[in-house]
């Protein structure tokens, strides 16, 4: 059993080191780190090629800068193993990382998807465990892991890579929160998920990081390129001949849930734009109305989208 751990770099000279020691003091030994510097205007080729040189497991390539999609696509191309893994250039993983996925592996019988938890590194080091299951259908995967925030992080799995590639698996190239755009999808099309409850992954929380930046230019693409996902998604699921009408339902309400969440975030006309969107496409349909509370919320993202957005969304 071969694991093909991808690794993005852009900028994380301060954490570079710390990633790839992680990396290579594993437990479990057969694996291939492919590096790719994306571009990366400070010293961290420096501290790629001093990896390379001594260990034979770890291999660098350098590209143009094409983001972090464009990274992790060009990392799957050049993978060999059996499974592939992403691993951010600022954050690192347990010594029993491999080993533990490694178990799952072989205990379930090779599954296409393999969720575990993890550890957001900040002033509390908050650990979110993963729920506990084996042998699930996407489907079934999916009611369980959307109760967690974090589910569409590319990072939180490994991937079957035969799987991978017999989907054509690719991230949107340019986008913030790509893996929004892809994730819920590779769960839906995985014939088995299996879950690992143990903490394995170190997410370090940055304040200059694309997921914690309060740039409000930024914050605009960032809801502009989730709804293109979003339109995206909505366009794949619906072709999924495997799911039923109420479990298309479900997923698309879940998808719209977290559009709306990201609309907080803007203010004034940019809030006001993105409203007109979510109207146009008329999302309130897509939410669950099961309940006096949920056709309260519908009635509200129908009829008051932006004091909707702005005052209820937690």
């Amino acid at each position: 059993m071969k694991f093909s751990i991808i690794v993005p770099v852009y900028h994380v000279e301060k954490y570079l080191r710390q990633c790839l020691d992680s990396l290579q003091k594993q437990v479990y030994e057969n694996f291939e780190v492919i590096i790719v510097n994306d571009g990366s205007p400070d010293q961290s080729q420096v501290i790629i090629d001093e990896f390379v040189q001594k260990d034979h497991r770890f291999f660098g390539y350098q590209k143009e800068n094409g983001g972090l999609s464009d990274a992790r696509n060009y990392g799957v191309n050049k993978a060999t193993g059996d499974y592939l893994l992403f691993v951010d250039g600022d954050d690192y993983v347990s010594p029993d990382y491999l080993k533990s996925i490694e178990e799952t592996v072989m205990i379930d019988h090779k599954p296409d998807l393999i969720h575990f938890g993890f550890i957001l590194q900040d002033k509390t080091n908050t650990m979110m465990k993963a729920s506990s299951f084996s042998n699930q259908t996407g489907i079934q995967a999916f009611y369980k892991l959307s109760f967690d925030p974090y589910f569409v992080t590319a990072w939180s799995y490994a991937y079957r890579r035969e799987f991978w590639l017999e989907h054509q698996f690719q991230y949107q190239k340019g986008k913030y929160h790509e893996d929004y755009g892809l994730t819920p999808y590779v769960v839906l099309c995985a014939k088995t998920v299996s879950s690992i409850p143990d903490s394995l992954y170190y997410y370090i929380v940055r304040s200059n990081s694309i997921m914690t930046s309060n740039d409000e230019m930024k914050l605009i693409q960032k809801a502009n390129d989730t709804l293109e996902q979003y339109d995206i998604l909505n366009e794949e699921i619906n072709k999924l001949e495997t799911l039923t009408l109420k479990e298309k339902q479900y997923v698309m309400s879940y998808l719209t849930n977290t559009l709306l969440v990201k609309g907080k975030s803007l203010s004034n006309q940019s809030l006001k734009e993105f409203a007109q969107a979510l109207k146009e496409r008329e999302v309130w349909k897509y939410l669950k109305n099961d309940s006096f509370m949920r056709k309260v919320k519908r009635y509200l993202v129908k009829h008051h989208l932006c004091f909707y957005m702005k005052r209820i969304v937690k």
